[in-house]
């Protein structure tokens, strides 16, 4: 007797979880380009497209002039400069890139959710995916953190890789990752957290005797293969133009106090804004569930990552953006298979399998209309975010455009005085004039970045700094209280004023 024919057609689980990346990843990852921080990484990139040379030294601001610059995140620079300079759809093409980005990020974590759990199913990654990106989603944008997920990501695919097969061809990829991340942001210091924490996981499961779901430690010659693996991915880090100077630049920068008090995206995760909460709902909703319903199929490595990330998470905000989907993505391997085997698990089980399954005839047909409409739904969103319209309407709305034609216009001065998150941007459109500062809080350091901080909150006498520095115009934001100083000196005048910026010269 013959088989039965397959069944032929689109199962509504499919449109379900294209619908997922396509409907709800893509378009809340694809943002304006209106990150303080990626216009002065767009006029690195112009530089070294320009001239070959990575820039080792600040030559664009007036408070760290001839400073020491290590430019660690040159090659996304060069990326950046490269989308921006298409003209017209160009920053639309950097809004696309870097949703695409987070895309593959997330769609590496539910294939590597997949290795470590191969029956799980796709409803459970859904909806713990979803919740990480709802945590990461106010961190996304046109940012070079996005790369971190997305290699951070790369390292656990390659590590879950390991514990499930064993192979060292895994582990063999670790140092190219390590060697591409040394070129592109200096968050690879996440690399050796996360190989680190698989290290002294495995090597505390394996003398306890502990089995997470019945599935055995790393033994020590393969924990040894481990070490080794990261020990190359330390050497590979010497691959990049700055040489040995980039082993210490994470642990410069992160000596640079101010940081936590100046720079919002390094600021605590406090509960006065919605960085706190949304990192509260984290440990509430995934990290202790995780926790206490799915301790049985949770390795000590996982414990000790999930931990890692939430103190890293609520010393800076911007690891809500590793935090966030990493976390959600233990939380399904470890929830997930505990809760299938509840009653109601079971039932719900039962009901996903029937829509994994492929219908013919109108079922068919529906389930395509389905997903070609979450398809145009998401890419529409995508576009309608960052359109060239929607993208001029952020840059218009968020930062001095007007003032910068204004001072083009008018040529106010030679040395600018300016609000420390526009410094990027004034510079990448003024480039033949010196800004103060900008997003390079590296350059800049502990003290100058002090120095900034007293003038801006009025804690020292403003005229001081413009009388050291020789600053001729000061370019702020409306209602700033450093700008009623200025209305009030004899020796300033406002000289120019809208919805966004005022501008003031020296009498």
């Amino acid at each position: 007797m013959a088989a039965p024919a397959p069944r032929m057609g689109i199962a509504a689980a499919t449109a379900a979880v294209v619908g997922f990346f396509a409907a709800a990843v893509l378009p809340r990852a694809t943002w304006p380009l209106f990150d303080s921080d990626v216009w002065w990484h767009i006029r690195a990139g112009r530089e070294i497209l320009a001239s070959g040379i990575v820039p080792r030294t600040d030559t664009w601001s007036i408070a760290g002039h001839g400073r020491h610059w290590t430019s660690q995140d040159w090659l996304s620079n060069v990326i950046l400069a490269g989308g921006h300079s298409l003209g017209l759809w160009g920053d639309t093409a950097l809004s696309f890139l870097f949703g695409g980005l987070t895309v593959l990020a997330f769609w590496l974590l539910w294939r590597a959710i997949a290795i470590r759990v191969p029956g799980i199913g796709w409803m459970s990654r859904v909806a713990w995916l979803s919740v990480g990106l709802a945590v990461a989603g106010p961190v996304l944008g046109i940012r070079v953190q996005v790369l971190d997920l997305v290699l951070a990501v790369t390292v656990l695919w390659l590590l879950w890789h390991y514990l499930a097969d064993r192979r060292r061809r895994w582990l063999v990829a670790l140092p190219p990752v390590a060697a591409l991340w040394a070129n592109l942001h200096a968050g690879w210091v996440l690399l050796f957290l996360l190989v680190g924490a698989t290290i002294v996981g495995e090597a505390a499961d394996r003398i306890v005797r502990r089995r997470a779901a019945g599935t055995p430690p790393l033994e020590w010659h393969q924990l040894r293969d481990v070490a080794l693996a990261a020990l190359g991915s330390a050497a590979a880090l010497i691959v990049n133009p700055n040489g040995i100077d980039l082993y210490n630049y994470p642990f410069r920068t992160l000596s640079i106090s101010s940081l936590s008090r100046y720079v919002m995206e390094w600021s605590p995760a406090s509960l006065d804004t919605v960085f706190g909460w949304l990192l509260l709902a984290l440990v509430i909703v995934v990290a202790i569930p995780t926790v206490v319903f799915g301790r049985r199929n949770l390795r000590t490595a996982d414990v000790m990552i999930v931990a890692g990330l939430i103190v890293m998470s609520w010393e800076a905000i911007r690891f809500l953006l590793i935090a966030g989907p990493i976390t959600s993505a233990i939380a399904a391997m470890a929830v997930s298979p505990t809760l299938s085997q509840t009653r109601v698990g079971r039932d719900i089980s039962t009901l996903l399998l029937r829509l994994e399954q492929p219908r013919v005839g109108f079922a068919r047909i529906l389930n395509g209309a389905l997903l070609a409409a979450v398809l145009v739904i998401g890419i529409g969103i995508a576009f309608l975010r960052s359109s060239p319209a929607a993208e001029a309407s952020q840059v218009a709305r968020r930062l001095p455009e007007a003032a910068i034609q204004w001072m083009n216009a008018n040529n106010p001065g030679q040395r600018l005085f300016n609000f420390y998150e526009w410094g990027g941007y004034i510079g990448l459109e003024r480039p033949n004039h010196l800004i103060f500062m900008d997003g390079r809080a590296d350059v800049y350091g502990e003290d100058l970045l002090d120095m900034y901080a007293s003038v801006i909150s009025l804690q020292s006498d403003p005229q001081v700094i413009m009388d050291r520095f020789h600053i001729d115009h000061v370019l702020l934001p409306v209602n700033q209280p450093l700008g009623a100083w200025f209305d009030r000196s004899p020796f300033w005048r406002r000289a120019y004023a809208d919805t966004v910026t005022v501008i003031w010269v020296r009498r």
